[in-house]
């Protein structure tokens, strides 16, 4: 018989190695890796993302991360196993892929997320009846349809093409936006509204949003749930009732079909088929995981009514207010092991003394979009005034008239026969390519964010060449206008003067600035004192040393700075495109969007065609004066 000291001895062995004796057992991942979802772009999405992580990570066992990114890319990365699970599929934007994949049998459908999801084309509230509280007078009380649209294309005016009203249309790339690009043919909106394509989400709500703050007419596709339509007052505008008949018949040929009402989409849970296979459990628990419209709407009306609150803590206040939801989806065991405390976040800084910037910006933000939004839009208006007309003078030129002005500059700068020649090709090659009029648009752009960095950089440069104290100050800010991501002074610039151009050229403007500013103020400290004080003392005051010795023998610094800085332009064509610049960094976005590599490589190969004209006709103009420089320079 065991004595006492015998059963304690065994008691302590067992729990050594890890036999429950009572209490439930610790969870033990069924993958030896972390569950990789899809982080897809918009907020409803990483709600769910985050709701899903939660009950992995603290039901399951498991490590979670998410990798960001479109929907396409992510798509064909669930179906090469680089993604595991994405919690919103809308198949009926990414239908070709997605039944790709799914006949392929690489991916499978866990079923439905939520059932109803809307999508349409609306207005704010205001427009149509007003907000006494205000001050805003009905706009157009009569607007109901989408057909009344054309009425009101004046009301909606497009700020570079004033003779049409703007729609702003689903994200570049997506099949709503093809969808919505046929109905404005279908209608007959074409004639009457310029069909502005944003390139990303964020893009497209920070123009509805800016445009509601300002009290601004402005019509949009948008879907739901999203933080958008749970925050502004905003009327779907209606259209034929739908049918699966009509709504496939107009898809299928739109010139003999007219246009329906969109259909109320299911949006469901995919996953990776082999990481189906191998995680049972989990894809169990992802299989009955299933929510609402308007239950993703309140999560995402949380997070927007507390600006602190990321998807996380919208996750977390789910599973603390909503048990008979979640509860449904896992088996009580699991259950238990969720529940529990509010997670504290590891912080290696002390709580009480962080300070909420986010919050106070973005009220600070939120306030003076409101102010003075109107006032930023109508300066704004020369800058778009000058960038469409340089479009249309270029555009109106002839190509072989631009190709002999770009290889006469060539030759002017190199005197040699070959470099012309070679740039000539260049850009012949791009209108081959049939990218000639995008080309145009992005040259227009270029040159004229080109001509504002010289226009700031220049005496930005020559006033901290001349003052150390000045310089000291200027570099950090310099270093902070190269170092941060152009989207964080991107995000201010969309909600000050909308979509399209003139945000574009902000952003350019601030990212290319810098380099040139730098080569100009090296350039002036390396000219020879010696040359400056034979000047001085020949009776030349310090503003004809600055003209007359410092710039000329200081220009091959300066010609540099010009070439960083138009190389750094052309590389925002890309960023530019998403926010509706349009151009050939749209061609590259719609290659990325829809995967097509054809029409990316196109674009990209223009891009670098007109990079390698620029770079080499600077750097030929900075030769030549190096050469013209005194002896020792």
């Amino acid at each position: 018989m065991l004595n006492r000291a015998s059963l304690a001895l065994a008691a302590l062995f067992l729990s050594v190695w890890g036999f429950p004796s009572g209490a439930a057992a610790a969870p033990s991942c069924a993958i030896d890796r972390p569950v990789m979802f899809g982080g897809l772009d918009w907020d409803s999405n990483a709600f769910h993302t985050e709701l899903a992580r939660l009950i992995i990570e603290r039901g399951y066992g498991c490590e979670t991360d998410v990798l960001p990114g479109s929907t396409l890319p992510l798509v064909t990365g669930l179906g090469q196993g680089d993604i595991d699970v994405l919690m919103e599929i809308w198949r009926d934007n990414v239908t070709e892929p997605w039944n790709e994949a799914l006949e392929a049998g690489t991916v499978v459908s866990l079923g439905t997320n939520f059932p109803d999801a809307v999508q349409g084309w609306y207005v704010p509230r205001y427009v149509i009846e007003g907000d006494a509280a205000r001050g805003i007078e009905p706009m157009a009380p009569d607007l109901r349809s989408v057909s009344d649209l054309k009425q009101h294309a004046a009301l909606f005016r497009d700020p570079e093409q004033p003779g049409k009203g703007r729609f702003y249309n689903c994200i570049l790339g997506w099949s709503c936006e093809e969808q919505s690009t046929r109905k404005l043919e279908g209608y007959g909106l074409d004639r009457f509204y310029t069909n502005f394509r944003p390139g990303t989400g964020a893009a497209l709500a920070a123009a509805i949003a800016s445009a509601y703050e300002r009290g601004e007419p402005v019509v949009a596709y948008y879907w739901g749930p999203t933080w958008v339509l749970g925050t502004y007052d905003l009327v779907k505008l209606e259209e034929p009732p739908y049918s699966e008949e009509a709504w496939n018949a107009f898809n299928a040929d739109p010139k003999r079909n007219p246009p329906v009402a969109f259909p109320t989409v299911e949006v469901i849970i995919g996953a990776n088929a082999r990481f189906a296979e191998r995680a049972p459990e989990i894809t169990a628990f992802l299989r009955a995981y299933e929510t609402t419209g308007q239950m993703t709407s309140e999560a995402l009306a949380y997070m927007q009514a507390n600006s602190e609150a990321s998807a996380r803590d919208a996750a977390l206040h789910f599973i603390e207010t909503r048990p008979d939801i979640w509860r449904q989806w896992v088996t009580p065991e699991i259950a238990a092991r969720v529940t529990g405390e509010r997670e504290a976040e590891a912080r290696s800084f002390p709580v009480a003394l962080e300070f909420p910037v986010e919050a106070w910006v973005n009220r600070a933000m939120k306030n003076f979009v409101a102010d003075y939004g109107n006032a930023f839009h109508a300066a704004s208006g020369w800058l778009l005034a000058l960038i469409v007309a340089l479009e249309a003078g270029l555009g109106a030129l002839p190509w072989w008239l631009i190709i002999l002005a770009v290889a006469g500059a060539a030759w002017h700068a190199s005197r040699h026969f070959a470099l012309p020649v070679i740039l000539a090709g260049l850009l012949f090659l791009i209108g081959t390519l049939g990218l000639w009029d995008l080309a145009i648009q992005t040259l227009a752009l270029m040159l004229v964010s080109v001509f504002f960095a010289v226009l700031i950089g220049l005496p930005s440069g020559i006033a901290i060449a001349a003052s150390d104290i000045a310089r000291r100050i200027v570099l950090p800010v310099l270093d902070a206008m190269q170092t941060l991501p152009s989207f964080v002074y991107l995000i201010p610039a969309l909600m000050l003067f909308g979509l399209g151009k003139v945000p574009a050229l902000f952003a350019t403007v601030i990212y290319a600035t810098p380099p040139l500013i730098r080569l100009v103020d090296l350039g002036l400290r390396t000219v020879d004192r010696q040359l400056v004080e034979m000047a001085a003392d020949l009776g030349a005051d310090k503003w004809r040393q600055l003209i007359d010795i410092k710039l000329p023998l200081a220009l091959p610094s300066i010609m540099a700075g010009v070439n960083q800085t138009t190389m750094m332009a052309l590389s925002m064509v890309v960023i530019a495109s998403m926010i509706g610049a349009r151009g050939l960094g749209e061609e590259v976005l719609l290659g990325i969007q829809r995967l097509d590599i054809g029409r990316g490589l196109a674009a990209g190969i223009a891009i670098v065609a007109l990079a390698i004209v620029f770079d080499r006709i600077t750097q030929a103009y900075g030769r030549v004066n190096r050469k013209d420089a005194p002896p020792g320079r």
